[in-house]
């Protein structure tokens, strides 16, 4: 039997210190807890704990990374790992610990270390992650967390974050693939005008001015072109960023951007994408939120929070706006002209019927549905105008490249 120092919790907000007798350090951390406690650093007696538990501390405060960023992956993991290991009964210090010690990430450990000094101080998870990440995590995850933590169903509140988190990772994931056709094309494109200005233009180009030949007018247009892309290429590319980094200036005009979320919810098809990715997160938040046992006022300001288009925000809060003053959700929704009308039918049903939860999530199933539809009908229209405008690039080069080379025969008989 070997002696263990421990650090431990008791009633939740005061830290003790002891030593118990235990063949194993887990058979040391069930000794704790059947004492009342929860332990927080459990270390054997002969581990020189004077050097281990202060410069470890201190080490670990030296290696904290200031998070203000946090990847969707990311969050992913931390939510699913923290869900899991309370649902196995293990509490939220020790399970911000053995996230800690685990995580491969510099941030999830930073995020855990500050938690447990926020809980060891006497915060709920809830207003520990509220005060140091809400930036980090957002205020739909955090106030979530409060609602499932108030409630007593943390783990079931994580469980139902877990769907929202993947379901948005699966849309950014098939964004990403839908864009790496275009993107290889536009990159071929680009590397075939670099090798015809490198290698093949001024081959010809040097004889047919030994001939004393002209040089045809739309070959004259590609070889400035080629040439252009060969010299400047750097310029393309600080132009590419500006135009970027103005693009992004531009949308956080609330004037421009509301001007714009009205013009794109026109474009046929692809309104169908914007008004059904937006209304998947809109559903699941709403639905989650009410299964945390919040107010459908409540959960309603909550999702429209994760509506992007504004269009579509102001239809929400006027659904909000309209159930505070007594009208039922579905009245609300069928006034703001948020929802289409066959979610609008299962929304009733499950007002009537007292299973609102259970259609909501029926209702999210069904729009995930539709956003792979309308994503499908996107790129089985974006494709055929891509190779178009890909098939007019390659006519153009080729009836430029055969003026050229006609010219050249020319001066040579």
């Amino acid at each position: 039997m070997a002696k263990f120092q421990y650090t431990a919790l008791k009633n939740n907000n005061e830290i003790v210190k002891g030593e118990v007798e235990a063949s194993s350090l887990r058979e040391a951390r069930e000794k704790i807890r059947l004492l009342g406690f929860v332990p927080t650093k459990v270390y054997m007696e002969d581990f020189l704990q004077g050097s281990y538990d202060n410069s470890t501390v201190a080490l670990a405060k030296n290696n904290l990374t200031d998070v203000t960023f946090l990847s969707l992956k990311d969050k992913i993991n931390f939510t699913n790992e923290l869900e899991v290991l309370l649902s196995a009964g293990i509490p939220i210090l020790e399970a911000l610990e053995s996230i800690e010690i685990n995580a491969p990430s510099s941030k999830i450990k930073s995020i855990c270390f500050k938690l447990k000094e926020k809980i060891m101080s006497g915060m709920t998870f809830a207003q520990a992650l509220t005060s140091s990440y809400a930036n980090v995590f957002g205020s739909v995850y955090t106030s979530l967390v409060k609602a499932g933590e108030d409630s007593g169903e943390l783990e079931e509140t994580l469980r139902r974050m877990l769907v929202l988190l993947r379901n948005q990772d699966n849309i950014k994931g098939k964004i990403i693939r839908a864009s790496i056709y275009p993107a290889v094309l536009i990159l071929l494109m680009f590397g075939v005008l670099l090798l015809f200005s490198k290698f093949v233009f001024p081959a010809f180009y040097g004889v047919i001015q030994f001939g004393g030949g002209s040089i045809p007018f739309l070959t004259q247009i590609l070889i400035n072109i080629c040439m252009f892309f060969g010299n400047f290429w750097w310029l393309i590319i600080i132009a590419f960023g500006a135009g970027c980094y103005g693009l992004v200036q531009l949308f956080k005009d609330v004037g421009f951007k509301n001007r714009w979320d009205e013009f794109i919810l026109t474009v046929p098809v692809v309104s169908d994408f914007i008004r059904f990715i937006n209304l998947s997160n809109f559903i699941t938040v709403l639905q989650i939120s009410y299964d945390a046992g919040l107010p459908i006022m409540s959960g309603l300001d909550l999702s429209s929070k994760t509506l992007g288009n504004l269009v579509m925000k102001k239809q929400a809060l006027n659904t909000a706006s309209l159930a505070r003053k007594g009208k039922s959700l579905t009245e609300a929704l069928h006034i703001s002209g948020l929802m289409p009308n066959a979610l609008m039918t299962m929304v009733a049903t499950g007002e009537k019927s007292g299973t609102l939860g259970k259609m909501l999530k029926d209702a999210a199933d069904v729009i995930d549905k539709k956003v792979d539809m309308a994503l499908d009908a996107m790129l089985k229209l974006f494709e055929p105008t891509l190779i178009i405008i890909m098939g007019g690039f390659v006519l153009f080069i080729a009836i430029a490249f055969y003026q050229l080379y006609a010219g050249m025969l020319g001066t040579l008989f």
